[in-house]
């Protein structure tokens, strides 16, 4: 069954390379309707439009170089009708501006209780009220510039959902975040005792390295959902509680920023982003809470082993340092404990040998990419793939409204076409009917973007 197969380019250099007419044809080829584009348009902020201490963000030089061939070309998909969407609007697209950086940082919460500050590209916190005043300012240029765009896609915020130990994307990703004045402001506006929560995860923190198989099988005994085995394995119900902020704390932001949207106009259209359903409680995002106030969600099904974002790597993140904490455990009892945290288990995996097949070993513990590795078993795509899929699905609760990011990397081991081609006709078997198509524009991941939006 065809799959509707959105679009999108994180920037615009894309239009450097390509003639704008041909490329539309290559849409059209792959029956596509929708496109989304990740750089910022070029227009002058309105100040007016800002209601907090921050007034706009002007576009970077590069976008304000392409100007002409930005406005030719959104003409042009205007003319076929196609329908646009924003990804630029996002505040960390300000990119080198100076701007997003006046933000007010997350705050990670070290083992001594102390905080360090996140200074990175996604280092502002959600939490802050200037977040969201200066990301409502910023679709308001763009409804006022470009009022044929018909709806914007959010990306996060999130907590973090890597543990500790690699240091990947400057601790943005880090599980134990974020503890600042502004998480803690918001805790308190949503009735949380701030330092319970604070309590909770350092009680996490502390077992986690700490690990014996007495913990481990009422990791694996306990019948509950994996929060709730979490806190009974290391006997602190304020996990349980910590958690439930990150996903009180997201449903709030969300609600108001999409709340923002339509007051400026009721057609436009939210798409906010999050991670696969396994990742999801770690995260704060509750898919069916969320999609009470979205018009879509976009669970992003990045797989990859390396780099960033990927499910392999993720795993293989948790297990490595997991290990390294606990090196009196045997690491198949610790990747049985990453797959019951988790809600999946990897297919041929139950050592860090294992996954090291699935890339070349010097890229394991870098962001850079490589190309070389095995592929995923089959199996992988039939359950894992698919089980998430379906997952995501019964949680939003309507495949219409369910609209998954696909990549093939964000560094790490870059998947073939045949895996994405696996990926997407496992997720169209588990029910999916639509998805967002980010990848490189590159001829192998086309011909599988034309093979899955075309009727049998």
């Amino acid at each position: 069954m065809a799959m509707d197969t959105w679009f999108m380019q994180g920037g615009w250099a894309f239009l450097d390379a390509s003639e704008i007419d041909p490329l539309l044809d290559k849409m059209e080829e792959a029956e596509i309707r929708h496109l989304a584009f990740g750089g910022p348009l070029p227009l002058a902020p309105e100040p007016r439009h800002y209601e907090g201490p921050l007034k706009g963000c002007p576009p970077p030089p590069a976008t304000r170089a392409r100007a002409a061939k930005i406005r030719s070309f959104l003409e042009a998909a205007w003319s076929r009708n196609l329908r646009i969407y924003s990804y630029g609007t996002n505040p960390h697209m300000c990119g080198d501006s100076g701007f997003y950086q006046r933000l007010p940082n997350k705050h990670l919460l070290q083992v001594d209780q102390s905080l360090v500050g996140v200074e990175s590209y996604w280092g502002a916190c959600a939490n802050a009220p200037e977040f969201l005043q200066f990301y409502l300012g910023r679709i308001r240029d763009v409804h006022l510039h470009f009022p044929r765009v018909e709806g914007f896609l959010n990306d996060g915020p999130e907590f973090g959902y890597e543990i500790a130990g690699l240091g990947y994307m400057d601790g943005n990703l880090d599980l134990f975040g974020c503890f600042g004045p502004c998480c803690a402001s918001k805790a308190r506006e949503l009735g949380y005792d701030f330092g319970d929560l604070k309590q909770g995860a350092l009680r996490l923190m502390n077992f986690l390295r700490a690990l014996d198989e007495g913990a481990l099988a009422r990791m694996f005994e306990h019948p509950g959902a994996p929060p709730d085995a979490l806190a009974a394995a290391a006997g602190e119900d304020r996990i349980v509680a910590w958690l439930r902020f990150k996903e009180d704390s997201i449903v709030s932001y969300v609600q108001q920023l999409c709340r923002g949207v339509k007051e400026m106009n009721s057609a436009l259209e939210m798409g906010i982003g999050s991670r696969l359903p396994a990742f999801v409680p770690l995260t704060g995002y509750d898919l069916g809470r969320l999609a009470q106030h979205a018009d879509f969600l976009l669970p992003k099904i990045y797989l990859w082993m390396g780099g960033v974002d990927g499910l392999y790597g993720t795993v293989y993140r948790w297990a490595r340092t997991l290990r390294d904490w606990n090196p009196h455990l045997r690491e198949e009892l610790l990747f049985r404990f990453t797959y019951r945290l988790f809600g999946f288990e990897l297919p041929q995996v139950q050592s860090l040998a294992d996954m090291l097949h699935h890339i070349e070993p010097g890229f394991a513990d870098s962001t850079a990419r490589t190309y070389l590795g095995a592929p995923f078993p089959a199996e992988f795509f039939t359950r894992v793939v698919a089980d998430q899929v379906r997952l995501m699905i019964a949680q939003v609760g309507d495949a219409g409204q369910v609209r998954p990011w696909t990549h093939v990397d964000h560094g790490g081991r870059v998947l073939t076409p045949d895996e994405l081609d696996r990926t997407l006709s496992a997720a169209a078997a588990a029910g999916l009917r639509t998805y967002l198509n980010y990848c490189p524009l590159e001829s192998g991941n086309w011909e599988v973007a034309i093979k899955h939006g075309k009727e049998d």
